[in-house]
């Protein structure tokens, strides 16, 4: 049988040369769904706007033809301002409804803008938090995550105001186009020609500028990274004991100076395509104008026919322009929204890999069998054939040196991580065939790197099982087990208050309480399976020795896993499993693994002279 494989950050990828032109129709179709979905209203009064506003030019152009004949004709007539108001109110009326409708499009895609970001961030947040544990372990997944947040943020609206403003300069052009036909319809062709070498241009200065976006994101994740080691709270402390301030500022000063270093070159590149597109378009254009003088010298065209004709290709020149440049922006964007699309395209991957079968229900033994794993990327192994069984009740401790793949083994058993071999057996069933939420949903871990949410002290705990965060007496008593209850109940607002000083209002608490209120969660939980890793790193000698006293107490109806490297920390431990370079090298109980004189007796002797005192050694 082939056992079901989890879809990782390979499942879906698409390198930046895969981007073509045919594909933009695709792409812009896609964008407009995600603008649609996040902004239905505001996105059809945006296209209602463009067409009355493109529309609206063509018109002004026409009633100010119209103007200039009516103001020619008074002046030859000797005629009075009676004879041109008219004339006048319709123009000034259409110039008034247009700067208005101007004002409301852009109001209307401020708001538009704001929607879209937040629809786009929630399927950021959706695939980032379905993707397997292991895409955190790839260095293209952070890529990937960083490329889609970028273009979450504002390229779909980009995307969809370039795709309105081509809609609307389109409609312009053939207004436009409409009334220099009726001018003088030889001056057409030649303002069309004049915007080609522009259009080429800015295509391919987006594909610059995209190809050099895909090429820095490693470099740019880098330079985030100092970035926030020199200004977040969580490496404060040592960037000024170790006064590291200068040494990290010249790694991210040299990755910005390669970044602006490469800027220049692209844009030096971009400006010569333009300049060569410009100077072509300006002879096409001259040439258009010269033309309108010639008609207008030969005979063949009225001073305010000339008038409108000039008017009009500056308008048609400026509309062409437009479009030229929101296309341009619109397949750059289209570049770039791909990557999120691409981002996105992991959800149905990950669904469709994910196990849908029941999770046992209670607990009676795991067996974990011949089980071995390798991180993702490197070929060292992690765990090598690692086999054992836990059952209910048991109070059994994972010891070993650092590295010796404590932590990973709990993260498989915790169903974070999939094995590379062999299976993990939850009463009997394969647990890789089952849908992890529900497996997890009858453990509770706290691992060493627990996370310090700034949130309410109860809410803190709650959090170990969030559907019951209600329950305040259930937090309350988890914080007793844990011994948290005594300093969170004397805060200011007791398991109201914040914890952190990130926010106004907020306690900070030491390392060793915040260990204590993640323990709380734990218990929270009330699953019959608990995993501690290195409960009490951050406990002192008597609080450690108290929450040890209390895990007998609480295996009550669970089985509990204690991963320690702590080996006095562990002697009363139904069993002890000793790991070393990723395997499972000795089981059995303390006097047991004594008596045996192997690695265990070694490291618990080591560790135990270091607390006795010269004399008592003598």
């Amino acid at each position: 049988m082939v056992e079901p494989r989890r879809a990782t950050i390979d499942d879906v990828y698409r390198k930046a040369e895969d981007h073509s032109l045919r594909r933009l129709p695709g792409i812009l179709a896609g964008a407009l769904r995600l603008v649609r979905r996040a902004a239905p209203r505001e996105l059809a009064m945006s296209f209602a706007l463009q067409l009355g506003t493109g529309f609206g030019v063509a018109v002004q152009l026409l009633v100010g033809r119209r103007l200039l004949s009516d103001i020619l004709r008074a002046d030859r007539l000797d005629l009075g301002l009676s004879d041109v108001l008219p004339t006048l109110v319709v123009f000034l009326t259409v110039t008034a409804a247009l700067q208005f409708a101007y004002s409301v499009r852009s109001e209307q895609q401020r708001l538009m803008g704001e929607l879209v970001g937040r629809h786009a961030q929630d399927h950021i947040i959706d695939v980032a938090t379905a993707v397997d544990l292991e895409a955190y372990e790839n260095p293209q997944f952070h890529d990937r995550l960083m490329r889609a947040q970028i273009a979450a943020n504002f390229r779909p609206m980009n995307m969809t105001n370039s795709f309105l403003q081509v809609t609307g300069a389109c409609i312009g052009v053939i207004g436009l186009m409409a009334a220099l036909l009726a001018l003088q319809p030889i001056l057409v062709p030649f303002v069309l020609l004049a915007y080609l070498p522009v259009w080429f241009a800015t295509i391919s200065n987006s594909r610059t500028s995209h190809r050099f976006g895909w090429s820095m994101t490693p470099s740019d994740r880098k330079r985030h990274y100092f970035s926030t080691a020199l200004s977040g709270k969580y490496f404060a402390q040592e960037l000024r004991a170790f006064d590291l301030a200068p040494y990290l500022r010249r790694h991210y000063d040299e990755l910005y100076d390669e970044r602006i270093g490469r800027f220049r070159s692209m844009t030096r590149t971009r400006l010569r395509r333009s300049l060569v597109a410009s100077m072509g378009s300006s002879v096409l254009s001259g040439a258009s104008i010269g033309l309108v003088v010639t008609l207008l010298l030969a005979g063949r065209m009225s001073v305010a026919s000339a008038a409108a004709a000039a008017v009009a290709i500056q308008q048609l020149g400026g509309r062409l322009s437009a479009i030229a440049q929101s296309g341009s922006g619109l397949y750059e964007d289209a570049l770039f929204l791909d990557d999120f699309n691409s981002f996105l395209e992991l959800v149905p991957a990950v669904n469709a890999a994910t196990p849908d079968g029941a999770a046992p229900e209670g607990f009676h033994t795991l067996h974990v069998d011949h089980v071995s794993f390798t991180y993702p990327g490197t070929d060292r192994v992690a765990l090598d054939d690692v086999s054992f069984d836990l059952h209910a009740g048991e109070v059994v401790a994972l010891v070993g040196e650092n590295g010796s793949g404590k932590t990973t083994l709990a993260k498989l058993l915790c169903h974070l991580y999939a094995p590379t071999s062999g299976r993990i057996l939850w009463d009997s069933v394969d647990t890789t065939t089952c849908d992890p939420v529900g497996v997890r949903r009858h453990m509770a871990v706290i691992f060493q790197d627990f996370a310090q949410y700034c949130l309410s002290a109860r809410d803190n705990i709650g959090a170990g099982d969030h559907e019951r965060i209600g329950d305040v007496e259930a937090i309350v008593a988890a914080a007793e087990e844990s011994g948290a209850d005594a300093f969170l109940a004397s805060l200011p607002d007791g398991y109201k208050t914040m914890l952190g000083r990130q926010f106004d209002g907020g306690e900070e608490l030491s390392i060793g309480q915040w260990q204590r209120v993640a323990l709380a969660r734990a218990f929270f939980r009330g699953a019959p399976f608990v995993i501690l890793d290195e409960p009490t790193a951050a406990l002192d000698p008597r609080a450690e020795h108290e929450l040890f006293e209390r895990i007998r107490s609480m295996a009550r109806g669970r089985t509990v896993l204690l991963v320690s490297h702590r080996f006095s920390s562990v002697r009363s431990a139904d069993r002890i499993l000793v790991l070393a370079d990723g395997r499972l090298i000795e089981q059995g109980t303390h006097e047991e693994l004594l008596a045996k004189g192997g690695q265990y007796a070694e490291l618990f002797t080591l560790q135990a002279v270091a607390y006795l005192s010269p004399a008592t050694e003598q």
